[in-house]
């Protein structure tokens, strides 16, 4: 017995004559919302975490720290004092 190789089936276009391989359709794409929920997550977090940075850097947080840890260092000379 002979074995012979299995060839791409051909389609033969009626006017032309020429030989064309069939091309699989391609499936639909699905509804890909997690994708986008997944994005809108991470731009969220991302926003989020900017804003965070930017309040913790600004002027009036830096100075009302400095303040609060002054308070604190004042707060330990009275009670050494006042002992």
């Amino acid at each position: 017995m002979k074995k012979t190789k299995r060839q791409l089936t051909s389609k033969v276009v009626s006017f032309t004559g020429e030989f064309y391989p069939e091309v699989p359709e391609p499936t639909p794409a699905g509804n890909n919302i997690a994708a986008y929920l997944v994005i809108i997550a991470a731009a969220l977090v991302a926003g989020l975490s900017m804003g965070t940075i930017a309040t913790y850097q600004s002027a009036d947080q830096v100075q009302l720290r400095q303040m609060k840890a002054q308070s604190q260092q004042l707060e330990k000379v009275k009670n050494q004092v006042c002992k």
